[in-house]
């Protein structure tokens, strides 16, 4: 990156628009946000769930509600915090890189010492701390758009990062499959996946340049400022925070399908555990083609056209349909169908929504990772809700296991969500 990129080199803060930024910086960013959500991504798909149904088999979906739920609280609690951090470090070795590196590594830590873990106690504690971890990593590396990008760029990078993070848990379930067949075991799902994330992340520490603050520009933060960082004012900002009610509602219905995903396998297909690894690769090989064409359409003719809202609501109509068939798939090649339809829908969203966010911020120059934090909220908390909400969806009717029920409350949710993009007013 160029040294205009930098904050300390001058009296003010940056005020006019990022230049454009090199390939390089961006496929070491795309990798970097790649390994962050292979650390969380496939523990949430797949392994935390095996995990605890060998460790409490009798009581699975409960004790993987409360873990999850905990997890997603301190995620919620963490990010914003962290992203107020980032903002305000002066650390030579920048700004946002600090987070990334030594999230990463605890959070990698955190896992390798959950995959030997023999109690539901030891699982959740150490899950809340990857949790908490991983915030860090992923407050810094979404300071990356709007402390870099410039406008004319964001719909194709934000397309890519939506890629990245989709690609994940198919990436990390061949990788934690090879472990799997390996002999390695249940610890192999933990620890292979993480370890390559480890790697990438390295890269884009090394690789990037990150923006320096010079300390007399060093924003005031007094404790009373951390209630602050988690909240902002709608009326002030209300695009913004139409943005932040659509992206809950979307990823409460991402998190009502996937959370309970191996369970849905087991229990409607009959499954094992390692039949399961191979059914999830399948499926996530179906729905990353779909999303990444989807993506890279969606956020080239986005960037070509100035238009976001058109395809962040279209996409969220799409994936509304997707989790209606799933709800009625008792074949599970109609269930692959809806995973391609999920995945065409998922990719449009997230390639675009990045980029109108990005653009509705409140305060892009001097509070870009804290303003991220905030909208990050709206990534955890419903990953928090969902566990709580879906045991009583699936109960409908008195029997467990009421897949129909959880799937048509996602498909709902992302019907609510496709809504709320109408009001927007500063972006087309």
């Amino acid at each position: 990156m160029s040294i205009s990129d930098q904050v300390g080199s001058t009296a003010a803060p940056r005020v006019t628009e990022p230049p454009v930024v090199r390939t390089g910086s961006i496929v070491a960013f795309l990798a970097a946000y790649l390994g962050a959500f292979l650390i969380i991504i496939v523990p949430i798909s797949i392994s935390l769930a095996v995990k605890v149904a060998e460790i409490a088999p009798d009581n699975k979906e409960g004790a993987l509600g409360t873990i999850s739920a905990v997890g997603a609280l301190l995620a919620l609690l963490g990010n914003p915090v962290f992203g107020a951090l980032s903002d305000r470090t002066t650390s030579r070795f920048g700004m946002r890189r600090p987070w990334v590196l030594g999230g990463t590594l605890v959070s990698v830590a955190a896992l390798i010492g959950l995959a030997f873990a023999e109690s539901v106690f030891v699982v959740g504690a150490l899950w809340a701390v990857t949790q908490l971890a991983l915030n860090a990593v992923l407050a810094g590396l979404a300071a990356f758009i709007p402390d870099r990008v410039p406008e004319s760029q964001r719909g194709k990078v934000s397309g890519f990062t939506g890629i990245a993070q989709n690609l994940a848990p198919l990436v990390g379930i061949v990788v934690a499959n090879q472990g799997l067949n390996a002999g390695f075991g249940t610890p192999g799902l933990f620890i292979l996946p993480s370890l390559l994330g480890l790697v990438l992340v390295a890269v884009y520490v090394v690789s990037v340049r990150d923006r320096v603050l010079s300390p007399n520009l060093k924003p005031p933060f007094r404790a009373a400022d951390i209630y602050g960082v988690f909240i902002f004012n709608p009326r002030q900002n209300p695009d913004f925070g139409w943005a932040w009610i659509g992206r809950f509602l979307i990823i409460l219905a991402y998190s009502f399908t996937t959370t309970y995903q191996v369970y849905f396998l087991t229990d409607r297909f009959g499954y094992d555990v390692k039949e399961v690894a191979n059914v999830q690769q399948l499926l996530l090989l179906v729905s990353v083609g779909a999303l990444t064409l989807s993506a890279a359409v969606s956020g080239f003719i986005s960037d070509k056209t100035g238009k976001r809202k058109v395809f962040v609501f279209i996409a969220s109509a799409i994936m509304a349909v997707g989790a209606a068939l799933s709800a009625f798939s008792f074949d599970l090649w109609l269930y692959v169908i809806a995973a391609a339809i999920t995945g065409a829908g998922t990719g449009a969203y997230f390639a675009v929504d990045l980029a109108l966010v990005t653009d509705v911020l409140p305060d892009k120059e001097s509070a870009a990772a804290k303003d991220m934090g905030v909208f990050n909220i709206a990534n955890a908390l419903p990953q928090s809700i969902a566990p709580a909400i879906a045991p009583g969806l699936l109960a409908i009717g008195g029997v467990g296991g009421n897949y129909v029920a959880l799937f048509l409350g996602a498909a709902i949710s992302a019907i609510l969500g496709a809504i709320t993009v109408i009001p927007i007013k500063k972006v087309r």
